[in-house]
């Protein structure tokens, strides 16, 4: 009875041997494998130009005193549809709620001129490369200006989405809850075009913003003055002049200002060119080495479990 356990440890020393002799057979194919795969990666991480990221950090503009001290006209505001200050929405989430709107984001991107940039055949011009050698790139490329300029209207409104959908997966919007900072960023492979796109949707957000705060004051305004005119009621005069008052004075804070409720804290600018987010090329040398020898090793294994039947057969 004492013999088995050894039989069982002996099966599996030969086992492991079996398999260390099999990967040894095939060490010739496996290192050509990976040397092949490693090589690829290199090239395609060559390829790819350094990403730079660009960003404004912002902080909400303090309220009015005066918009808060009406008492209980809250109510009275909140039963006519006038928000006077409380509940307002936050700019970051309007921010958000623009970039994630692709109606809007499609009109900011034609009128800003954004689309024709980002999808130039000059795009990267600008582009950093590793080692500052850009022919890897050069062979990959080819020119989205041409598609434009070939485009039917249906091809046209594709690559406009295309470009959305780039845009806003490269757009970050960040709010810290705790100091209420809010920080717009934009990652790219043009330092310059970084920073466009950031200033570019800051101020255009905006105008969009305080266009339609405008709007609704504007409304509010001409119905409290139409009201405060047919009624005869005092005390009802008194609230509805208050309310109107609350309302020019918010409209006068909305055009006193280029930004939505936002004061800039720093600027966005142009990235060193050292100062890269990405790609990260040694690790993508790396895991591409790793995962190749982990798949040769695999193949080898079923390419022998394949032929060992076959080999028994013929014996």
């Amino acid at each position: 009875m004492n013999d088995q356990p050894t039989n069982i440890i002996n099966d599996d020393e030969i086992d492991l041997r079996e398999l260390a002799q099999t990967i040894l057979r095939h060490k010739g194919k496996l290192t050509l494998f990976v040397i092949i795969i490693t090589l690829l990666s290199v090239v395609w991480s060559l390829s790819k130009p350094n990403i730079y990221h660009s960003q404004v950090v912002l902080v909400p503009q303090e309220k009015s005193k005066s918009l808060g001290a009406l008492g209980g006209l809250g109510a009275l505001a909140g039963v006519a549809g006038v928000d006077i200050g409380d509940g307002e929405m936050q700019p970051d989430q309007a921010f958000t709620l623009y970039a994630d709107d692709y109606s809007w984001m499609r009109k900011f991107l034609v009128e800003t001129k954004l689309f024709e940039k980002l999808n130039s055949a000059t795009a990267d011009q600008n582009y950093r490369f590793a080692a500052g050698y850009d022919g890897f790139y050069r062979m990959f490329s080819f020119s989205s200006d041409a598609r434009l300029d070939n485009a039917t209207p249906i091809e046209r409104e594709k690559i406009l989405f295309e470009t959305y959908q780039r845009l806003r997966a490269n757009l970050v919007i960040e709010s810290d809850k705790k100091t209420s900072v809010i920080t717009i960023g934009y990652s790219d492979p043009d330092p310059v075009l970084a920073k466009e796109v950031v200033e570019q949707f800051l101020t255009y957000a905006s105008r969009s913003l305080r266009e339609y705060e405008l709007r609704d004051m504007d409304k509010k305004i001409a119905y409290y003055s139409d009201e405060l005119h047919k009624s005869d009621d005092l005390s009802l005069k008194t609230q509805l002049s208050q309310l109107m008052s609350a309302v020019i004075q918010k409209k006068v804070l909305a055009q006193s200002s280029d930004l939505y409720n936002v004061k800039i804290v720093v600027q966005p600018s142009v990235a060193y060119e050292r100062d890269k987010e990405g790609p990260k090329r040694g690790l993508i040398v790396v895991v591409s080495m790793v995962t190749s020898l982990i798949v040769g090793i695999f193949a080898i294994f079923m390419i022998e479990f394949i032929r060992t039947p076959n080999r028994e057969e013929n014996q």
